[in-house]
Parts: C-alpha cells; sequence; structure tokens
C-alpha cells in the first residue's frame, strides 16, 4: 500500500530557527531575473507552506467547545468576545499566506522543466491557497478573493468583500487542479491526489451543511462534492482503518505511535526523529490545565449500541469508574481510569493516578484527556516527543463520507456500513441501523431540527473526532451554538468529596448570540476600507 509522510526535511527546515529559504529569498527581495529557471526553485519555494497542515496542537481547540473545559474561560464562546481594533484574525500577517501563493502563481511560467514536475507545484501551490482560504471563509465569511499578489497602491485593498459562495468556487477550483495534477503518491512526503481529495470532503461538507442549516441554499451541489471526493478515497483502496481485533486498545494506541509510516489509515502523516525533529505534546497534555465535560462524557453510548438513557447497562456515575462500565470502549481509550498506567518510567515501573482529580493546571474536569498521552518518560520529555502525528487520516474521511450521504438523503444501510460502521467495528460496537430504532430522551436541543440518524452520525462524529479540533466547526456549520448553553457543558466529574458535580466556573451562566457563528472584522480595518461591511451583529 502507498503511504503519505509530511517531509521531516521540509518541517525541520521551517520550523527550527534555520529558516535558511526564507532569510534567503524574502518575498520583497526575490530577483526575478535569477530565479524562477528550475523546477527547484518551485519546490523550495512550496516548502515553506507545509508547517501549515501540523495538526499536533489540535486538540487545545476543542476547549472552544461543549466537548472540553479549561481553566480559564475563552471569551470566543462565552459571549465576551470584543471586536478588536486591529488583527482579529485579518491583519495583514494574517493575509500573508495568500499573497505568497499568488506570488508564485505570477511567476513560475519562467520555469523550464517537465509540464508534468512544473504542474505539480503548482497543485501544491493552489492546495494551500485553498487551505488559507478555507479556514479564513469559516471564520468570516464573505472575502475578498485576491488572485494576485497586491502591493501598497493595489485597488483590491480597498475592494468589497466577495461572496462566501464564490470563494468556496474557487477554494474548490483550486482542490480541483490540486486533485488532477499532484501526484498519487510521494517517496518525499509531500501533498498527494488523496491528501487534496480529503481536504476537500473535509471543507465541502463544512460548507455544505453550513448552508443547508443557516438558510443560504445552494447546498446539494457541495455536499455532493464532498461526498464523492471521499468516496474516490475509499475506492482507491489504498487505506483502511488500523486494527489488530484489539477493541479495547486499537482506538488509544492509533495515536501513540512513533512511526505511522506504513499505518494503513494515514492519508497523510507528519512524521518525527529523534534529534531532527521532536514535539511537545505529550508533556502538555500532561499540564493541560482542561479536560472533557459532562455533556461530552453523556454522549458515549453503552456497549449494547442505545444512548445510557435507555440502555439499561448504565451503572450511573455515584462512583467515577461506573460510569465506564459497559460503555463504548473508546471512552476509556479516550478518557483516562485508573487501570491505564499514567506513567512508566525508564525503569520499568508502572505509575496510576487517582481519578477525579480537579487541578486547575493539570485536568480542570476530572476527565482527563488521554487520547495522544503516551505514559513512557522518553515521550513526557520536554520537547523530545517524536510520536507521529495524522495530517489527513482515514478514520475522519469515513464519517465525513456518512455525513454528506446522510444529508443528502442517499446513506443507505450500504453506505454505513462501508464507512461509519467501519469504525464501530473497530471499536467492537454494534452497526448503526439506517433506521435507526430508538430515539434518545436526552435528545441534544438542536436549533435546526434532524432526524435519528443525523443524530446519531453526529454522536459517532463526536466520538471519533474527539480532540482532533473538529467539534466549534461542527457547531458553527450545523447552526448549533446554542448546545454551548447547555450547564452539562460546563460541569465536571462528580466530586467525591460533595458528591455533587464539578461546577466549573461558579456564578457563570453561558449564553449563545448567533453572531457568533463569524467573527467580526476589526475596526481599524472598516476605517480604511469603507467598502467592507462588519458582520452581522457585531455593529455596534
Amino acid at each position: 500500500m502507498k503511504r503519505f509522510v509530511i517531509l521531516i526535511g521540509i518541517l525541520s527546515a521551517i520550523t527550527s530557527c534555520n529558516k535558511d529559504f526564507m532569510d534567503r529569498y524574502p518575498l520583497d527581495k526575490v530577483n526575478d531575473a535569477n530565479y524562477w529557471k528550475s523546477v527547484s526553485d518551485l519546490k523550495t519555494y512550496a516548502n515553506q507552506f507545509y508547517p501549515l497542515l501540523s495538526r499536533l496542537n489540535a486538540y487545545q481547540a476543542d476547549n472552544m467547545s461543549d466537548n472540553q473545559a479549561p481553566a480559564t474561560i475563552n471569551a470566543f464562546i462565552w459571549n465576551e468576545y470584543v471586536v478588536p481594533a486591529s488583527g482579529g484574525g485579518w491583519a495583514k500577517g494574517d493575509w500573508a499566506g495568500v499573497r505568497s501563493c499568488n506570488f508564485f502563481l505570477q511567476r513560475y511560467h519562467t520555469v523550464t522543466g517537465a509540464e508534468s514536475d512544473i504542474n505539480a507545484y503548482v497543485a501544491e501551490i493552489r492546495f494551500f491557497r485553498s487551505f488559507y482560504y478555507f479556514e479564513k471563509m469559516k471564520n468570516f465569511g464573505d472575502l475578498p478573493w485576491l488572485s494576485r499578489d497586491l502591493q501598497v497602491d493595489s485597488e483590491e485593498l480597498f475592494g468589497p468583500r466577495t461572496s462566501r459562495k464564490v470563494v468556496m468556487d474557487s477554494v474548490i477550483s483550486d482542490l480541483n487542479y490540486a486533485i488532477a495534477n499532484l501526484p498519487e503518491n510521494s517517496s518525499e512526503g509531500r501533498l498527494t491526489k488523496y491528501a487534496a481529495l480529503a481536504q476537500k470532503a473535509r471543507a465541502c461538507l463544512f460548507e455544505g451543511t453550513f448552508r443547508k442549516y443557516h438558510n443560504l441554499g445552494d447546498e446539494a451541489p457541495v455536499l455532493r462534492a464532498s461526498a464523492e471526493a471521499a468516496e474516490e478515497i475509499m475506492n482507491s483502496n489504498l487505506f483502511t482503518l488500523y486494527s489488530t481485533g484489539d477493541v479495547e486498545n486499537d482506538f488509544y494506541n492509533l495515536f501513540i505511535q512513533d512511526e505511522l509510516n506504513g499505518n494503513p489509515e494515514g492519508i497523510m502523516i507528519q512524521r518525527f526523529v529523534v534529534d531532527k525533529l521532536m514535539h511537545n505534546r505529550v508533556r502538555q497534555l500532561g499540564e493541560f490545565g482542561s479536560g472533557f465535560s459532562k455533556d461530552f462524557v453523556t454522549s458515549y453510548l453503552s456497549k449494547n449500541g442505545l444512548p445510557i438513557s435507555i440502555s439499561g447497562q448504565y451503572r450511573g456515575d455515584a462512583q467515577f469508574a461506573d460510569e465506564f462500565i459497559d460503555r463504548d470502549p473508546r471512552m476509556k481509550q479516550t478518557i483516562y481510569t485508573r487501570d491505564r498506567p499514567y506513567h512508566i518510567t525508564n525503569e520499568g515501573e508502572y505509575q496510576y493516578q487517582n481519578v477525579p482529580q480537579f487541578d486547575n493546571g493539570m485536568c480542570f474536569t476530572g476527565y482527563r484527556v488521554i487520547k495522544f498521552f503516551s505514559p513512557t518518560q522518553r515521550d513526557f520529555e520536554y520537547s523530545r516527543c517524536t510520536l507521529d502525528d495524522f495530517t489527513y487520516r482515514y478514520g475522519e474521511v469515513l464519517i465525513n463520507y456518512a455525513e454528506a450521504k446522510a444529508e443528502l438523503g442517499e446513506a443507505t444501510q450500504d453506505v454505513l456500513d462501508k464507512s461509519l460502521n467501519l469504525l464501530r467495528d473497530r471499536a467492537g460496537m454494534p452497526h448503526l441501523t439506517a433506521a435507526v430504532g430508538f430515539t434518545d430522551p436526552d435528545w441534544p436541543n438542536w436549533e435546526v431540527p434532524v432526524g435519528p440518524l443525523i443524530n446519531e452520525i453526529r454522536r459517532e462524529r463526536r466520538v471519533e473526532l474527539a480532540a482532533e479540533g473538529f467539534r466549534l466547526d461542527d457547531l458553527r456549520r450545523w447552526k448549533a451554538g446554542e448546545l454551548l448553553e447547555q450547564p452539562r457543558t460546563y460541569l465536571g466529574a462528580r466530586d467525591p468529596a460533595t458528591n455533587d458535580y464539578r461546577v466549573l466556573y461558579p456564578g457563570k451562566t453561558r449564553v449563545w448570540e448567533n453572531k457568533s457563528y463569524l467573527y467580526p472584522l476589526p475596526l481599524g480595518e472598516l476605517t480604511l476600507n469603507p467598502q467592507l461591511e462588519q458582520n452581522p451583529g457585531w455593529e455596534n
């Protein structure tokens, strides 16, 4: 099978202090007379963008959701965000990546070499431009679409924003070019056709559902594009889910591997090697100052595939350990329990921690995150961890496919069996049926009503992708921000000292306002360019 990895040489050159390329060729000093000559010039230029794809710290993003609760509240989801005077994701530096891509696209034509080689690097740059724009569109909606690198007097600097639908058309166009011109595999670990397809499936699912649930219209073609991109990956037969048949450990072990090269779930991975490129994620997770919320914990099904409210298997939560009995095995592979070693010393001593613990610097909620957390001493050493990481994994593709097909009204049993139910097979859970045979009495208060099948697909997504940084985007695209008002989203585990749930922010109540589906533009930009308009709800 073919595997795709982010080249260590690329990342070590860019993320370390040695930024030789940028030192030698700053964008405002590249001499067009002596650059843009060879294919290697294109390759070197493209290297600078690869750190954009790292997902090492994605777990921190779920602090801005109902899944996790940090010791310090986040102003945005607590409706305390103030419109900034400058910056706020719209500063000059925030647009630098787009300018860098356009700088390339206006100059590469002078390069000589094989057309396929040249087009492959053009495809990389167009992929990265689409990536930048998609991230900005999620936050701001309508955007100025820039197809050339601007100067201080460029008229586009003072133009209006372009409709998000037009921007998304351009994002898809860039991704389609990348899919058509990137190689199917890369021995150097660069972008491939399948990484671009995974990004397209992700982006189109977001935009299609955002249009649907925010009543923007035209969602079906974008949802179709998401499903077709995912299905092309699935039909390649190059990828499968990682599984050894050990339903109690496979999900946990998937995320703490020293070598993901060759892992069947890796569409694209980030590799790390001792003394060449290392990271600090395990240590940071040990001192996270956050944890899963009570609301997230209650979302896990019982082992018989039913919600805890009707399963007959739920033991309650009077004792911390009771909550995990006869539950989806992924629960104990995502949240720390006393029967799993928390630390293994270099001498081979196994150490455990009592639970629940409520520590502002360690775990604020009592439900400690162990997804991505390795107990070995080596991995816990400061910035010495070499566990590999997924950039795009097949598990996400499968859940994206199931959701896109459900939103199109096409989630047949066959669709579920070749996507979402494969994830359940790995976890040893019963299959989800297209005709869901139950309704959860503890139904989430979806602002836009959905049926039982979509509700259960959303539950599966929440569990499978926990701590991977997708949850706030999901709430925003489903127009489900009001779920953050549920008090359980800022409750922790039952405190043995009081037998009451840990109230995480005493005296505070969270209220969602619909303006928070988008970020505001900074006031300074609105003053400089009167053609820009503030996003709804942020005008005053």
